[in-house]
């Protein structure tokens, strides 16, 4: 069952790789932070985000100044860059001036190490239980341009975004949010572990620390009413399934799941400096953090960009209100507020208008109004009966929370976000995209994209509903002891959410290899005939019956990547490939392409022939045609060499 790329790893033996990804992720990032003034708990949250902007943005810089990206390169980004800010740092001190800094409420350490040991357990259950182990991928059309991004980008040496949907439209490259593949390519770089380990053990560290810290970042800076909320924050992290599993296998959108994982982050970060601001206080050190943010959360993935800028809009209207509201008779006490207002006018006109061609085209989605009501009840979770229990509960304390932050004039804006996510969400599902396609086009239109954003935002809302359940439970202040019955009274609810996304996992993991992607037979031919070729070969091959695969498993080139490659060679290839012998346009075609061999074969998936996609004919009858010699055969696959031709 499934497709095992990396033949012989599992889950112990990727430790070694998760904690260099720990150690990748987290001493550099934390460094930076710390240099631009964050304090020691603020930098632990924000340093997954600061190393993704040092390897983003010094990926884009690195090739426009016509640089490799490498191991020395690598250093320079991660370890001088992050020395000299702190160089700046002392310098400003050495001066007499006091450096900005951002320090946000005192937690205490013991329930950010049990709030991650719960999130880190819970996270690693799920996949291990869903995935088997870290060779495997989810059966999706896009995962072979998750794995061959990476590749490409360390056969190249260029991690830049600017041209990182190379796979797709090779003859120009195009822009593509890849900070998820540069982090992945450098640490294939410094581990030299599978791909598609590294990659599978990035997003088990992003859901398992990432996104929690995050939000117990987000939570104690711009709430920190309870102080045992960033315990509660690693507990009930995961608690919806639709992110990060969902987004993890369907799509399956890797680079949203880590984008959208840095959300909470950077609103803590802007949060932060907006209450500094209106309080008169200094905001210089979040700015700077919010600046290196920005491009870092852009590149993780855009659309979590659009997010964050709508819980932005969001916060700076309900500080902005309350400033107001502080001095009401004081008009100047309101400017702040119109300024506000004027400017979330103008985010929501440009985002209609920045809208790539297409992404306004009408997407009709009509469900029940009985399927409607129940799925805003449950916040859209899964369909089976005790999901559907589950979600119910997550609900009502989401709405706990929800009223908890209208009691309190500046935090509104966390259920203002959550509401309006919840209402796209909807609107999507049951009247397709005719009243909401200006705020669901960054998610190309996708109910469950849009349902992820909601959940991120539901997540801190349950916690506060659970906080204010402990504050109801007595009169005394919540203990450790309280908050542990809790959680066991709510345990069911966790185990029920948990096995839902263990089997949502299992079920594109483990997809039937007759009908996926690729199967593990597959993979094994694959393996087999590479070793029949030179390694620096080209080969054409259908991307529609696992060949492609071969620029995962072996060390050869696929002269079509994906299902999605469109440019013109690659047109004239798939058509008519068989006819190189005797067509000169094609077999000038191949030979600018450099193919030499070519892999028939294979189990074709049902869904090959939208009209969109290339027609793979001329690969798949080559051994119809003349010319082309039969140089082995590997169930299910044959390899053939290409004939000589005149261009």
């Amino acid at each position: 069952m499934g497709a095992m790329l990396a033949p012989g790893w599992n889950w112990t033996m990727a430790i070694p790789v998760i904690l260099a990804l720990v150690a990748l992720l987290w001493i550099p990032g934390t460094a930076l932070a710390g240099g631009l003034g964050s304090g020691r708990w603020p930098a632990v949250a924000l340093a997954p985000l600061m190393t993704t902007g040092l390897i983003s943005v010094g990926a884009i810089i690195t090739a426009l100044v016509g640089l490799r990206w490498g191991i020395a390169v690598a250093l320079f980004w991660l370890v001088v860059v992050p020395a000299l800010v702190w160089a700046a740092r002392m310098l400003i001190a050495h001066t007499g001036r006091t450096p900005w800094r951002f320090d946000a409420p005192t937690v205490r350490v013991w329930q950010v190490v049990l709030g991650l040991a719960v999130s880190v357990a819970l996270a690693s259950c799920i996949v291990h239980g869903g995935t088997q182990a870290p060779g495997y991928i989810p059966q999706q059309g896009d995962q072979i341009f998750h794995l061959g991004t990476v590749r490409s980008m360390l056969d190249s040496g260029n991690l830049s975004s600017l041209t990182a949907d190379g796979l797709n439209h090779r003859e120009a490259p195009v822009f593509y949010p890849a900070a998820f593949h540069g982090v992945a390519a450098t640490a294939v770089m410094f581990t030299g572990a599978p791909i598609v380990v590294v990659e599978n053990s990035l997003l088990l560290v992003t859901a398992a620390l990432t996104f929690p810290l995050g939000m117990m970042l987000m939570l104690n800076t711009l709430v920190a009413r309870d102080r045992h909320l960033v315990l509660l924050s690693g507990v009930f992290s995961l608690a919806f399934t639709v992110f990060p599993w969902v987004l993890m296998v369907r799509g399956a959108v890797w680079a949203q799941v880590f984008g959208s994982a840095f959300i909470p982050a950077v609103v803590a970060v802007y949060g932060w400096g907006v209450a500094q601001a209106f309080l008169g206080k200094n905001w210089g050190s979040s700015a700077l953090l919010f600046v290196v943010s920005v491009p870092a959360l852009f590149l993780a993935h855009s659309s979590a960009l659009f997010a964050a800028v709508a819980a932005a809009v969001m916060l700076s209207l309900a500080y902005a209100l309350k400033h107001a509201l502080d001095a009401p008779r004081n008009p100047r006490q309101w400017l702040p507020l119109a300024v506000f207002a004027v400017l979330a006018v103008l985010a929501n006109v440009l985002g209609a208008l920045v809208a790539p061609a297409g992404m306004a085209k009408d997407v009709k989605v009509h469900l029940p109004a009985q399927q409607v009501i129940a799925g805003i009840a449950t916040s859209w979770g899964s369909t089976d009966h005790p999901s559907q229990v589950a979600g119910l509960v997550l609900t009502g304390l989401a709405l706990i929370g929800a009223v908890l932050c209208f009691e309190h004039r500046k935090d509104w804006w966390l259920s203002a976000t959550w509401a309006s996510f919840m209402a796209i969400t909807t609107l999507l599902y049951a009247n397709g995209t005719g009243l909401v396609w200006q705020w669901t086009w960054p998610w190309y239109n996708f109910g469950f994209r849009v349902e992820a954003i909601m959940a991120i935002f539901a997540v801190p809302l349950v916690v506060l509903g659970v906080s204010r359940m402990l504050h109801l439970a007595g009169r005394w202040r919540p203990t450790v002891l309280l908050i542990v019955l809790l959680c066991l009274a709510l345990l069911p609810v966790m185990n029920v959410q948990a096995q839902t996304a263990t089997k949502t996992l299992r079920n594109m993991y483990r997809w039937d290899s007759a009908t996926g992607w690729i199967s593990s037979d597959e993979v094994r031919a694959l393996v087999k005939l590479s070793a029949k070729m030179p390694p620096d070969a080209v080969v054409a091959t259908s991307p529609w019956r696992g060949g492609q695969y071969l620029y995962i498993v072996g060390t050869q080139h696929t002269a079509i990547p994906t299902e999605k490659s469109s440019g013109r060679d690659d047109k004239i290839v798939s058509k008519g490939l068989k006819d190189m012998a005797t067509d000169r346009t094609v077999c000038a075609a191949a030979k600018r392409m450099g193919i030499s061999y070519v892999i028939t074969g294979g189990n074709g998936l049902p869904f090959e022939t939208f009209d969109w996609h290339l027609d793979q004919a001329g690969i798949d009858d080559v051994g119809e045609s003349g010319g082309f010699r039969r140089v082995a055969y590997v169930a299910p696959y044959v390899l053939w060499s290409v004939p000589d031709c005149a261009a």
